[in-house]
Formats: structure tokens, sequence, C-alpha cells
């Protein structure tokens, strides 16, 4: 009975069964913690669960959505801080004494589609700030005596050093909030 069944049906579950599947490929969900970038033919199309500042946690846009199979790709980007850890360094004061500096920024991606076209993960714009830091502490530390980063200057080196990396890391959909 089960055979006769399935020899007049077997079109009509075969297709069933294809169109669940294409259902099931199609439904993404993205979490609280990250954004997407729906990516269709290599070019980015949308972005689900985007970073918006001083949105409350559940009224985001995460969840459920749709794309479409096999011609959008999602690319999935932490919404949260990240941190870029510079390794230490020995940087020359004005007055030729050697620092010893150990550093790190914290940033985080508001511009997911700038960042998909420039860097494609978050991973190869943390390996794209890493150098940039260490220049810019380089450059802002050389102009500076050891004296100086003693007192109450050092609030205005730190924030000169977080602006310089900030407008380079606009340039990857990044903003860096400290260093």
């Amino acid at each position: 009975m089960f055979a006769r069944i399935w020899q007049e049906n077997r079109g009509s579950v075969i297709a069933i069964g294809v169109a669940a599947l294409a259902l099931l490929s199609s439904v993404v969900v993205v979490p609280e913690t990250e954004q997407a970038v729906v990516v269709r033919f290599g070019e980015p199309v949308r972005v689900i669960n985007r970073f918006k500042p001083n949105t409350e946690f559940g009224q985001t846009g995460a969840g459920l959505s749709l794309r479409i199979p096999f011609a959008e790709t999602l690319t999935r980007i932490d919404k949260r801080i990240l941190t870029i850890d510079m390794d230490q360094q020995q940087v020359l004061s004005t007055d030729q004494l050697r620092l010893n500096v150990d550093a790190y920024a914290r940033f985080r991606v508001i511009d997911p589609v700038r960042m998909v076209r420039t860097a494609g993960t978050t991973e190869r714009v943390q390996e794209q700030l890493e150098p940039i830091l260490t220049s810019v502490l380089r450059q802002e530390l050389g102009k500076r005596t050891f004296q100086s980063l003693l007192t109450a200057d050092r609030g205005a080196v730190m924030k000169q050093i977080r602006d310089g990396l900030d407008k380079q890391a606009r340039e990857y959909g990044a903003q860096v909030i400290d260093v």
C-alpha cells in the first residue's frame, strides 16, 4: 500500500521536500550581538540588525530574516566592543629616553557595509588597525618628553592618539572608543 501511494505521489512528495529545503536555507537567525551584511553576488545589498547607538536590547531588529538561497550570503559582524592588542614597543621620547609601551584600543564596527567592502571581516579590520595604532602611538609619544607624559598632559596625549586612530578606523567602518 505504501509503495502504491509513493508511486502515485512521488512528484508531489519530492516537490514538497525541495520547497521545505529551500525555505529552511532561506531563513537566517541574527542574534542581538551581531549585525549581518547580506551580500548578493559579491555586492552588499542590505544590513540586518545594524548597530544603532542607545537602542534598547530587544529593540534592535535581531531575529529571523530571509535571504535568497545560493544568491545571497551573510557576513556576520560582532556588534560588541572589540579589542586591538598592540605588542610591547620601545618608543623614544624627545628627550631621548626609551619608553616601553604596551597599549590596546577598543573599537566597534559602526558601518558594516564599508567594513565588508574594505576589509571583509572584523579580523581583517583588527589586522589593519594594529600597525596604525603602533604608528600613531609612536608619532604622538615621540613628540613629547618623558616628564610631560607623567603629568596631566597624558590625558590629552591619549585623546590625540585615540582621535588619530579613529580617523583611520573610519575608513574601515569602525569607531575607536578608547586607547
